[in-house]
């Protein structure tokens, strides 16, 4: 005999785990170690858990780590040993922008394109129209691989994502890090 399942209607005024982990930008992990150590009431509907969207808007989530009592303060970055911080600023191509971001989410899955002895590397979504991102490379001065290398890595992650951003008109700066946190 062959059973007919079904998934649980939205049953409102209630969502699920996988979107109360959304609504609070947790793991869904973090919504059932709440449910589990008792900080957050959930309901259990059959094989699903349900939790109650009032309930979740008033949760505040813990965050790990120690937290700061006050701001960071800034540091003068050593001429010595100083960061140098490479900018690129590209449009992303037309209707393309979820394929980029599954793109880039398979290159940091998979750690591709780390750029040799980068100490940072932030890639962001720009609020603008066209949507463009911008892409921050950091090396400290010291550390700093050859203009020749670093400009084959950047070839290569520029080929990369070749058919979801306009590489033609990307603008191109670095500049000596003065002052951070």
């Amino acid at each position: 005999m062959q059973e007919d399942v079904f998934t649980l209607p939205d049953i409102p005024g209630y969502v699920n785990i996988k979107d109360a982990a959304k609504m609070l930008g947790v793991a869904e992990s973090s919504v059932y170690r709440y449910i589990q150590t008792g900080r957050l009431q959930a309901y259990k509907a059959g094989r699903s858990i349900v939790v109650e969207l009032e309930t979740l808007k008033r949760f505040k989530p813990s965050h790990t780590g120690r937290p700061r009592k006050k701001a960071a303060v800034w540091h003068a970055s050593p001429d010595i040993d100083s960061s140098l911080i490479t900018y690129i600023k590209v449009q992303v191509r037309t209707d393309q922008q979820d394929i980029l971001l599954k793109k880039l989410w398979e290159i940091k899955q998979e750690e591709r394109h780390l750029f040799s002895d980068t100490v940072m590397r932030y890639i962001s979504l720009d609020d603008t129209s066209p949507p463009t991102i911008t892409i921050q490379l950091v090396w400290k001065a010291s550390d700093t691989p050859n203009e020749k290398v670093r400009q084959r890595e950047i070839e290569a992650f520029k080929a990369e994502l070749a058919d979801v951003l306009i590489w033609e008109t990307a603008q191109y700066s670095t500049g000596k890090v003065i002052i951070h946190t």
